[in-house]
């Protein structure tokens, strides 16, 4: 990229390289538009790339949970069960990354500090924490609603002598809870995919909760062969009936939700919570 001096003038540029930031630098693309994303991470994923906590799943079908603007997307890759985990998902998305080879316009490590609309050129003047200015004339925010998490301001919490972990921020590595008591602060939807997964490891397990939330079973379980076949076979009228255009069920539009109910009306109930679920905070003080 150019430095402070000398800025390099782009059509676009996008933040964020999650569901929509790869989807949206595809689109540019298509329209032979100049491009570029930043991205904070170290790859692909956004939400699916920094959510790992234990049980991190989509409660959304996974050939729903999916770009549907690709035939070939669609027909290569394999779904092994109804509702993804979180490595499921983010294998999905890199294989995206690699077949539409998006990764070279993808600047990796980069937050962008600053953007200023310059009223003089028309262009909007884009900052990173690298160094670099780019002029666009289209800045596209694809930082989602997830982008951000939430740290309750509990007091002590800085002087707190354990270990705290928020699920919107999860360690790469894990964490192991085995022989820990672990408090968990809040009962979204996050919360509800880690507390079993976790009350199963650690010595116990207490869950502080304010409003008490409805949940019920998901039905999960692998895609047999010969449904995974029907998906591959009917995903044209699967993506009319979810509605058009929509790329992916990360914005699902007002023509699909009717659908959407009638389906789930008639068949296994779902999970609750959805995609902009409030996050948990969680920590083992002690072991025992």
């Amino acid at each position: 990229m150019s430095d402070a001096k000398s800025p390099r003038t782009l059509d676009a540029v996008v933040v964020g390289a999650g569901f929509s930031g790869l989807y949206m630098l595809h689109k540019l693309r298509e329209l032979r538009l100049s491009a570029v994303v930043f991205e904070a991470a170290d790859g692909v994923g956004g939400t699916w790339y920094w959510n790992r906590y234990p049980g991190a799943r989509c409660d959304s079908e996974s050939y729903y949970y999916a770009y549907s603007f690709s035939k070939d997307i669609q027909q290569e890759w394999e779904w092994t069960c109804r509702y993804p985990e979180q490595p499921e998902i983010l294998r999905y998305l890199n294989f995206v990354a690699d077949k539409l080879d998006l990764r070279r316009d993808i600047r990796f490590n980069t937050r962008v500090t600053a953007a200023h609309f310059n009223e003089g050129s028309g262009l909007w003047d884009i900052e990173t924490d690298k160094g670099a200015v780019v002029s666009a004339r289209f800045f596209i925010s694809a930082v989602g609603c997830l982008s951000a998490a939430q740290v309750p301001d509990i007091k002590g919490l800085d002087s707190f002598e354990g270990s705290w972990y928020h699920t919107g921020k999860w360690p790469h590595e894990g964490v192991d809870f085995t022989g820990k008591r672990v408090g968990i602060i809040g009962t979204g939807s996050s919360a509800i995919q880690a507390i079993p997964v976790i009350a199963a490891q650690a010595a116990h397990l207490t869950v502080f909760q304010r409003t008490p939330n409805y949940t019920v079973p998901a039905r999960n379980g692998p895609m047999a062969a010969d449904f995974k076949r029907k998906v591959k076979e009917t995903y044209d009228e699967i993506t009319q009936k979810r509605g058009s255009p929509c790329s992916g069920c990360l914005s699902i539009t007002p023509s699909c939700r009717p659908w959407m109910s009638r389906r789930n009306s008639a068949s296994a109930p779902t999970t609750t919570g959805g995609i902009s679920a409030v996050s948990g905070l969680c920590w083992p003080p002690t072991t025992t």
